[in-house]
């Protein structure tokens, strides 16, 4: 039975909605915090409960969907575009936007979304907690998964921007199958020089970059290019991989148009993200870990048991630094929001990691201060509002606070001052092996949920 606080303590996080608003309403099922049966043995009613839990936990982002306005959505349809990430309503306010192309490998355009921090005088009614950033910036490319969008990331890049990176996130030129050439293609246009153009003409930011500092991510097909191309192009110092860190050397399936070559070196800090659950959100009915096959060549997706830890254990192995954080509740849509289940909290955590990681491994190579408090956010028991200030994605609706605009009714999900084990996975192991800036000396764990990253 859960006790009274804790549900008015998540009345107030969820979205920041008070509890008398909701007083006649039972207590929403508690996705913040703890877990009912922590240990409970596989089969039991306690287990049945737990898993039970879980997975009305990770249809909650859907479920919620529907105290959103009609109006910011197209009737009858599950929102496949976070209305409140539409770059439009904020470009030149939160961040620098443009659109622009560039041909890949094959000749056909490669369409990208160009967000930029916003610098002293370019942005107007900068919101509180936002601030700007001079060039030259860090620059990270972001990849889509296959049979996905761009658009679907949009939440991540603005992220990024407002944290002082130039982000570019591309269309690729197929669904299938043209994820690695695409990509390789935008990070050679944004890399090139006056010196040494392309012929599909020069990267329009160029002046403003810093080529000292890329970095990749992707989702999906997109999460197996960043973890091939972030490794082979000498030119990228980080990188994430959104479910999930693929293993160059452990039976790579993924067809995204390149494989990795027979003498790759692992040689880039790589950040993988995973999550419970890959479309459709099922019972588990026995422990997941160990896997009793591998199915999947060590990526973090797909219904079949497999290991999802294979290219962490690769990149720890090499002695690179690394770290893989499995989503409590999570799905493969978290990363990517087609309109399926997804849970509240993991967007927040996805973008919590993610700048942590880049302020680490980008930033951080050259800003030592930087590098020193994103390494404390990567090894935190408990999450700060680093990235919640940057959130204003889709989350619960208050009709009265919306007033005479509907934009003003959404309350976010937020995570700062929440446990961070209580958002991590507790069927699949968390783990990090990263070193403290500025020494040799490694931070090792096998299961951050249980011990954190010490």
């Amino acid at each position: 039975m859960r006790s009274s606080g804790l549900a008015a303590a998540a009345l107030l996080a969820l979205g920041g909605l008070g509890a008398a608003a909701h007083a006649a309403e039972p207590a929403p099922l508690d996705c913040l915090g703890p877990v009912q049966h922590e240990s409970p043995a596989p089969g039991s009613a306690e287990w049945k409960q737990r898993d039970a839990d879980n997975m009305a936990c990770a249809r909650q982002r859907i479920d919620d969907f529907a105290q959103q306005p009609a109006s910011l959505f197209t009737p009858g349809k599950t929102p496949a575009l976070d209305a409140y990430r539409n770059p439009a309503s904020h470009a030149d306010k939160r961040f620098r936007y443009t659109e622009a192309s560039t041909p890949s490998a094959s000749g056909k355009p490669i369409a990208v979304e160009i967000y930029r921090p916003c610098s002293a005088g370019t942005c107007r009614g900068m919101p509180a907690g936002l601030k700007a950033f001079e060039p030259p910036y860090p620059a990270v490319v972001i990849v889509h998964g296959g049979y996905s969008s761009k658009r679907l990331h949009r939440s991540a890049a603005q992220v990024l921007a407002e944290a002082g990176y130039m982000t570019i996130a591309l269309e690729t030129t197929a669904p299938m199958g043209t994820h690695g050439p695409d990509a390789q293609s935008v990070v050679d246009w944004v890399l090139a020089t006056p010196s040494a153009p392309l012929a599909g003409g020069a990267f329009p930011h160029g002046k403003e970059l810093d080529a000292r500092m890329v970095g990749i991510a992707g989702h999906s097909q997109g999460g197996s290019t960043a973890s091939l191309i972030g490794q082979t192009d000498k030119r990228i110092g980080a990188i994430v991989s959104w479910d999930n860190l693929t293993a160059l050397k452990t039976g790579w399936v993924d067809k995204i148009g390149m494989d990795p070559p027979a003498d790759v070196a692992i040689r880039t800090p790589a950040l993988g993200i995973g999550a419970d659950y890959y479309f459709k959100v099922i019972p588990t009915t026995e422990a997941p870990e160990p896997a009793k096959t591998n199915t999947q060549g060590g990526r973090g997706r797909g219904a079949e048991p497999h290991p999802k830890d294979l290219g962490y254990q690769e990149l720890k192995g090499a002695g690179v630094d690394t770290m893989l954080v499995a989503l409590r509740a999570g799905t493969h849509l978290d990363f990517s929001l087609f309109g399926g289940p997804a849970s509240r909290y993991g967007e927040s955590v996805i973008n919590y990691y993610t700048l942590a990681w880049f302020d680490r491994y980008l930033k951080g190579a050259h800003d030592p201060a930087l590098a020193a408090d994103a390494f404390r956010r990567l090894t935190a028991q408990t999450f700060d509002d680093s990235a919640d200030r940057h959130n204003i994605s889709q989350g619960l609706y208050d009709k009265a606070a919306a007033g005479d605009s509907v934009m003003k009714g959404n309350r976010p999900y937020l995570v700062g001052g929440t446990p961070v084990r209580d958002r991590l996975s507790f069927y699949f192991t968390s783990r990090c092996a990263i070193t403290k800036p500025g020494s040799t000396v490694r931070v090792g764990s096998e299961d951050m949920r249980a011990v954190g990253c010490r």
